[in-house]
């Protein structure tokens, strides 16, 4: 009898550690992060020879993401940070007025995100000739397929 009861409480541990790992896992998850509408800089860098830039162009470029990346990774972070938030207060039943706060919270930083890229392919526009820019648009598009 002494064994079954140890064996009990044994699961029952087990189990509870079980859900505690799991929504602690479920707070926060990399792939929450929102996926880009447009991500045009990462394939810019990489299609740089074939885009035929100029050293001016790469400099601007460069100097762009040196200043623009520190808070696209920071909304993006928040993004994630805030999902997860959402994702226990629903698990946990939390009330619905804490729920729609992280709501609103989420949809400000996804409009923050995308004003980001947005003002990234503005700056890509201006910078790159406009066959330069159909260039990288059509291989943009090409990989979304």
């Amino acid at each position: 009898m002494t064994s079954t009861i140890r064996t009990l409480r044994q699961g029952a541990l087990l189990l509870a550690l079980v859900v505690v790992t799991g929504l602690a896992a479920a707070k926060g998850v990399t792939g929450d992060g929102a996926i880009p509408v447009v991500e045009l800089m990462p394939l810019t860098m990489k299609h740089e020879a074939d885009l035929k830039l100029t050293a001016d162009q790469i400099k601007s470029l460069d100097d762009y993401r040196k200043q623009a990346m520190p808070g696209r990774v920071a909304v993006q972070k928040k993004i994630i940070e805030l999902r997860g938030q959402l994702r226990m207060a629903i698990l946990e039943n939390k009330p619905h007025a804490d729920r729609d706060a992280l709501m609103k919270q989420i949809a400000d930083a996804e409009v923050q995100h995308f004003q980001g890229r947005d003002r990234c392919v503005e700056h890509l526009r201006k910078t790159l000739s406009a066959d330069q820019f159909a260039q990288l648009s059509k291989l943009y598009l090409d990989g979304l397929r």
